[in-house]
């Protein structure tokens, strides 16, 4: 009996690590993608999962990509990451690069707390416009004097 007993101690001591799924910060992307599917599969949150990934300093923009990769809804994950304090940029930018469509990354950073100027400029820099039309860009001149002279504009307008 004491045999059988120890025997079972020992393998739930060898599978009790698989089980649980715990992140840590080096994890690679199939890694984390395993994990963070153990974790839906027993019934953890996306945004409970975002909390403990982060805690132990896996990088939000990580975590984004592979939630995304394990069929996560794209609002759901950045909602999620965002909401656990993961850096808003990093989320983004990684979301708009697996594929999330730039309506959905506005949508969901908004409803996170992002500001609109926040969200403009992480989809600028993707090279994604805004779904409310492109986001101007200085080009040349942009103070009103130089070439044209002193006082902006056009030489006709003036």
């Amino acid at each position: 009996m004491k045999k059988l007993l120890s025997a079972m101690l020992v393998s739930v001591a060898f599978f009790a690590p698989a089980a649980s799924a715990q992140f840590f910060a080096s994890q690679t992307s199939a890694q984390l993608q395993a994990t963070i599917a153990a974790q839906v599969a027993a019934g953890k949150s996306l945004a409970d999962i975002a909390k403990a990934a982060l805690a132990v300093g896996v990088e939000a923009g990580s975590l984004t990509s592979a939630m995304l990769a394990t069929g996560a809804a794209g609002n759901a994950v950045i909602g999620a990451v965002i909401g656990a304090g993961g850096d808003s940029a990093a989320v983004m930018n990684s979301a708009l690069s697996a594929g999330v469509t730039p309506a959905v990354v506005r949508a969901a950073a908004l409803a996170a707390g992002v500001s609109s100027g926040a969200i403009d400029t992480a989809l600028a820099r993707a090279g994604q416009s805004s779904p409310f039309g492109s986001t101007p860009r200085p080009t040349g001149n942009t103070a009103g004097t130089g070439a044209g002279g002193a006082g902006g504009g056009s030489p006709s307008g003036r």
